[in-house]
């Protein structure tokens, strides 16, 4: 066998390889995202939420807080002044807020003894790191 065929074949071989890592990283991908995303509930705004929120946490925090529409405005006002968010379009922050207010508001609390953040404790609970 020639030097030139060698050269060839361990090419092939590499770009092979390299070909079945992304194939696999891409399902992977995918998966972790299915993962981070699937217990928001389903509803008008949560592509926003997701889209707008998910982007510096996962969702764990989001489904951990349980605040009425103020305290949730409240709560975009202060990652936006404190947490560098970027400012929202009028029709999507309502759009957020309604989603949130709704699926994450006071009365959808799960635990009865929890009254709700009295300051921002967004940062005192666990939650999953964002997978991106």
């Amino acid at each position: 066998m020639s030097v030139i065929g060698l050269n060839h074949k361990k090419t092939f071989v590499v770009l092979l390889f390299l070909a079945c890592l992304l194939n696999l990283g891409s399902p992977l991908r995918a998966e972790s995202d299915k993962i981070s995303f699937e217990n928001l509930p389903e509803g008008t705004g949560k592509e926003l939420v997701v889209g707008n929120c998910t982007i510096c946490h996962s969702e764990s925090i989001i489904l951990q807080n349980h605040m009425d529409r103020k305290a949730w405005n409240e709560t975009i006002d202060w990652m936006q002044r404190e947490q560098g968010m970027w400012e929202l379009e009028k029709k999507d922050r309502n759009i957020i807020l309604n989603y949130l207010s709704k699926y994450q508001g006071i009365d959808r609390r799960k635990d009865t003894k929890q009254q709700g953040p009295s300051k921002n404790q967004m940062y005192e609970f666990d939650y999953r790191s964002n997978p991106l």
